[in-house]
């Protein structure tokens, strides 16, 4: 069995309450492989029931999300990732829908 050691750092800023809207980085250094991988992301609230989320990061990903609550905590979420080093390689988009009772 491998055994996979990270280090693993977090931390985010509220710039303003009222609309949700922070933004925030990780730090993330894996030993077994010597990487270490920096992301800096922001969320923001368009209306109480609507987030819009962002991030990139040093490995060359930028990605995007939009996520809507509209019904009793069912989520529907629209999500894409560019790589950014390879334009000529199609983005990701993922459409996701989470149902609770």
């Amino acid at each position: 069995m491998k055994r996979v050691m990270q280090l693993r750092h977090l931390t985010y800023h509220i710039v303003n309450s009222s609309t949700n809207t922070t933004v925030g980085d990780e730090v993330t250094h894996s030993f077994s492989t010597n990487v270490s991988i920096i992301t800096v992301g922001t969320q923001h609230a368009l209306d109480p029931l609507t987030t819009v989320k962002a991030w990139v990061n040093n490995v060359d990903n930028a990605s995007a999300l939009i996520q809507h609550e509209w019904h009793s905590k069912s989520l529907f979420t629209i999500f894409g990732e560019v790589d950014t080093e390879s334009i000529d390689k199609s983005p990701k988009v993922e459409l996701a829908l989470a149902l609770k009772p």
